[in-house]
């Protein structure tokens, strides 16, 4: 008998794989969905930026966002590295842009070209169908500021067809400083939300939530007081949650526990301090 049979689950409910399946609408995480939707919607708000710790579930809600909107009048760019010259990554959308290839001869080193080539695609496969484009930018901490600076002049393309470029830098906090630190940049943002980790009432649902979607009954699981020790020791990190259920699911089903109680998680968090060295 494996945990998820002794459990009742399905699948397993930690796992820090990215499953918009198992999407918990946290406060902070329905108002950042729900901003970027908005801004995505009007059309004319250039940029977007959405900020938080690693591990806040920046991911989550970049899955989410782009599940929610409308194919019909979205065409979405998701790219998940931003370490990139600005020329690559014209032409990484390009490419994107081009299922046909169109642009894999194009050299690189020539922005003439590539920008002719963006724009042709822009007006040809987008704007033409009356739709729009959003460009997801992850890890855009690490974007240049010649490089944004050149994003920033992409939204000014224009064109006889109607439709509109929109922006999203995903990133650390440190998104926000370089962002400031380039006015013609910083002018431009029309929203920003900084995902703060769980409160303990999110903790609460979040694990529930899991639970409930990985097959268990009610996802209560965890007691009450076993939530707040989580809560309290992974400072409401979705990522550091998921670490310790998941452990705690393991040593539980090992002592065949069928709820995991504050002494259970605090032998596991325990274990976890002595690996890192903090006792």
């Amino acid at each position: 008998m494996t945990y998820l049979e002794f459990y009742s689950l399905t699948s397993k409910p930690f796992v820090n794989a990215c499953n918009p399946d198992f999407y918990y609408e946290g406060y902070d995480h329905i108002e950042a969905l729900n901003r970027l939707i908005f801004l995505i919607e009007e059309g004319d708000m250039n940029f977007g930026m959405l900020t938080g710790e690693i591990g806040c579930g920046k991911t989550m809600t970049r899955q989410m966002l782009k599940r929610r909107l409308d194919q019909d009048l979205f065409e979405v760019i998701d790219m998940d590295n931003s370490n990139l010259d600005f020329n690559y990554l014209l032409l990484e959308m390009i490419h994107k842009l081009s299922p046909d290839d169109v642009g894999e001869n194009l050299p690189e080193d020539n922005i003439y070209h590539l920008l002719q080539e963006f724009q042709y695609l822009l007006d040809s496969k987008i704007r033409c169908e009356n739709r729009s484009l959003v460009v997801i930018l992850d890890e855009a901490q690490q974007l240049s500021a010649e490089a944004l600076i050149e994003l920033k002049n992409l939204t000014n393309i224009d064109s006889d067809c109607e439709g509109s470029i929109t922006i999203i830098l995903v990133g650390q906090p440190e998104l926000r400083s370089l962002v400031k630190s380039l006015p013609q940049i910083d002018q431009r943002v029309s929203l920003r939300f900084h995902l703060n980790p769980l409160s303990v009432v999110d903790v609460r649902g979040y694990v529930a939530t899991r639970l409930r979607k990985a097959g268990h009954e009610t996802g209560e699981l965890f007691t009450q007081d076993a939530i707040m020790y989580v809560a309290a020791e992974t400072h409401g990190i979705p990522r550091e949650i998921n670490r310790v259920c998941q452990l705690s699911l393991n040593f539980a089903f090992s002592q065949q526990l069928e709820i995991i109680d504050l002494e259970a998680v605090k032998a596991v968090i325990a274990d976890l301090h002595r690996q890192q060295g903090r006792i």
